[in-house]
């Protein structure tokens, strides 16, 4: 039994994937006009087009009505281990981002029985809560929520100290006698509370890596509570396991 030809337009699309891969069609640039590109590849542009069609769906490039179609580019992300105890701030300087911290809100109040339970804390115990993000070139990817005890300060007005240091663990071992050892966490893949999409600028349809876990101090003292909501699309995290 003869073994039926390949269709010329899927030729074309993967010749065209090659030439994306080595580097000839630029990533995030746009491709030569129709008429150019079908006279290179020596196919009609009926070809050409349906060859178009199968990169499009496949994802590989994009198509601007009037303009012409472009070569899609990959998310560029913040990429950062999970290895050691390290500020967000400084994951987000490694990965050559300039990056930036900024509090939004500053309370005292009380939370659910859990977190009170995890700092072991009376379950209507006040605590201090304080909201912040972090930025990768002025663009928002890390929304944090960060609980405190009250005992953790000596005194209250220590709290705009926060605003003056890259990280809760910089304000710990700056405004306090504690000295932050290890975070525990869990991490799962979860959608965004409106209130997060909408403080890093997103939809609540945007996947987030949801971080949630306990600090503690050299002496296995939990000091903080902390959820963090990583924009899936801006910040991407390896890990060794050896």
């Amino acid at each position: 039994m003869r073994r039926a030809r390949t269709a010329l337009y899927v030729e074309i699309a993967d010749e065209m994937k090659r030439r994306i891969a080595a580097g000839l069609y630029l990533t995030g640039r746009q491709l030569p006009s129709e008429p150019e590109l079908a006279g290179d590849l020596g196919v009609s542009r009926g070809t050409l087009r349906e060859a178009l069609s199968v990169l499009e769906k496949e994802g590989v490039i994009f198509r601007r009505h009037g303009v012409g179609s472009f070569v899609k580019q990959e998310p560029v992300k913040v990429i950062a281990g999970m290895e050691k105890l390290e500020s967000l701030f400084a994951t987000i300087e490694k990965a050559g981002w300039r990056a930036e911290d900024k509090v939004v809100h500053i309370y005292e109040g009380r939370v659910e029985p859990e977190i009170a339970c995890a700092l072991a804390l009376e379950e209507d115990a006040q605590v201090y809560i304080i909201e912040s993000l972090r930025f990768a070139d002025n663009e928002p990817v890390i929304y944090c929520y960060d609980v405190i005890p009250l005992w953790l300060l000596s005194s209250e007005s220590l709290l705009k100290g926060r605003s003056w240091c890259k990280s809760l663990t910089e304000f710990i071992r700056q405004f306090t006698p504690y000295r932050p050892q290890q975070f525990v966490a869990r991490v799962n893949a979860v959608l965004p509370p409106a209130a997060v999409a909408a403080a890093l600028g997103v939809d609540t349809y945007t996947p987030m890596i949801f971080m949630e876990g306990v600090l503690y101090d050299e002496s296995d003292r939990a000091i903080n509570f902390g959820r963090q909501y990583y924009r899936g699309d801006k910040y991407e995290f390896t890990l060794v396991r050896k």
